[in-house]
């Protein structure tokens, strides 16, 4: 089940999204989380299987100190102890950071492809990993094609509207290094 949040603070209350996550849970679905403002807390709070967040959101939350890669890496540790079982970070332009359940910290690297319109690129990423994930994909599957979606996503004008075999393509093409903190 994905979790995704509205556009408004009064549709759904984050109090909703701690219930329903940890109901879900309780019944054995995987949820995947891709929310703003109070709401990631609250179904870290529940407990989630993979949170996915920008590194702005992150800084502006207070979880990380800032945007620099060790601080992002820290409050992913944190939210792991917090209740989200894996962790992905997106970056813009720079390598999304993931924190697997084993709490090994990755950097996914995209296709180097010129941006058109990288609105909505971060959502794709989710739909491609939750799709994985649904399917019993391993996670560095999901995240291969979660990269993939994002990346195709950025260079065409209209969200989601890449196809199946190109983002299969694409997924080839992404990398997965070890995440160094020194560097």
């Amino acid at each position: 089940m994905l979790l995704s949040g509205p556009h408004s603070e009064e549709v759904v209350p984050p109090s909703l999204y701690r219930r329903l996550a940890g109901d879900l849970r309780a019944n054995g679905v995987t949820v995947v989380a891709d929310l703003s403002d109070e709401r990631p807390e609250a179904v870290v709070e529940a407990g989630v299987d993979l949170l996915k967040v920008a590194d702005g959101e992150l800084a502006e939350s207070g979880r990380a100190r800032s945007a620099e890669p060790a601080d992002l890496v820290d409050a992913m540790h944190q939210l792991q102890s917090d209740g989200a079982r894996a962790v992905v970070v997106t970056r813009a332009g720079d390598p999304a950071l993931a924190l697997s359940a084993d709490k090994e910290v990755q950097l996914v690297h995209s296709p180097p492809l010129g941006p058109m319109e990288p609105r909505g690129a971060g959502d794709s990423l989710t739909a491609g990993m939750t799709a994985c994930l649904a399917k019993g994909d391993p996670s560095e599957t999901a995240l291969r094609i979660g990269a993939a979606c994002g990346a195709l996503d950025a260079v065409r004008h209209g969200l989601g509207t890449g196809g199946a075999t190109a983002v299969e393509i694409l997924a080839h093409r992404v990398r997965i290094t070890a995440f160094d903190e020194d560097g």
